[in-house]
């Protein structure tokens, strides 16, 4: 398997992870602060287990990368709060075009041709799950869905950030987050339900598998790449809200997901000429 087809394998497999969110945060009664905090301690404690140390070497890009981790999981979940699932995840999709327009500005790289047009058609789909949102007076957790979608960008770009290792700061992300579980004990949501707990405990898992098969793949595919190849997880996530909850995303956030998959698709098969 070439470096490029694992790269994809990996991102497809950290978006698949992160994809159950949706469905686990509206099976809990907790606040979105209480949520992000104890996925992200539980996160943290098996990211630090398969990195097998808890240091980590602080850098500016490795601090940058741990502030966009932790901020994207916080805005993520209140967003899952106060929009659909379907706006939430699609809306955060937005990213990569934060990502492209980043690495112009500050490393002056250009963007292809086709990552322009794959950017705009997937905007287009962004758009329409928006325009859904808007309408059924979703206002709020749509604007903080799409302001997630500029620290996912960070996830991104400061890969390529010298002195900068994904590895170092998914974890780091993980343990700036992980005091706000103490919120479980005033969130009056919280109880000593079992099921709610394996239910955080499957969160956990699946935002730290997330992460560490996208930290893994940016030794293979470049930011962008990986951004763009990222787009399976608005597909899936309102999906599994849909069969395990019964939320209904509107006709335009499916027009919107058809469009923002299938551009990622089309990418993901187009020969990577020039790829970095």
């Amino acid at each position: 398997m070439t470096k490029s087809r694992l790269g994809a394998l990996q991102v497809a497999l950290a978006a698949a992870s992160w994809s159950f969110a949706g469905v686990f945060s509206k099976s809990l009664p907790w606040n979105s602060v209480t949520i992000n905090g104890v996925r992200s301690l539980v996160a943290a404690a098996l990211l630090a287990a398969a990195r097998g140390t808890p240091k980590v070497k602080v850098t500016k890009g490795t601090l940058l990368g741990a502030i966009g981790v932790g901020a994207t999981g916080m805005l993520f979940m209140a967003a899952t709060k106060l929009t659909t699932s379907a706006n939430a995840i699609v809306l955060q999709y937005a990213m990569p075009v934060f990502v492209i327009l980043f690495s112009w500005l500050l490393f002056g790289r250009r963007p292809a041709a086709r990552h322009v047009v794959i950017a705009a058609f997937i905007m287009a789909g962004v758009a329409l799950c928006s325009w859904d949102g808007l309408s059924g007076g979703h206002w709020l957790g749509d604007g903080i869905a799409l302001l997630s979608a500029v620290t996912f960008a960070m996830v991104f770009f400061c890969a390529h950030i010298p002195g900068a290792d994904p590895r170092d700061y998914s974890y780091l992300g993980m343990v700036l987050c992980a005091p706000f579980a103490l919120n479980a004990f005033r969130d009056p949501g919280v109880s000593a339900n079992p099921v709610h707990w394996l239910i955080a405990a499957g969160l956990g898992l699946c935002l730290a598998g997330g992460y560490f098969f996208i930290s893994k793949s940016m030794d293979n595919v470049s930011p962008i790449s990986a951004a763009l190849l990222s787009n399976l997880e608005p597909v899936l996530n309102p999906l599994w809200v849909l069969l395990f909850v019964g939320e209904r995303p509107g006709a335009l956030t499916v027009i919107g997901s058809a469009i923002v998959l299938t551009a990622a698709t089309v990418y993901a098969l187009l020969p990577a000429r020039g790829e970095a």
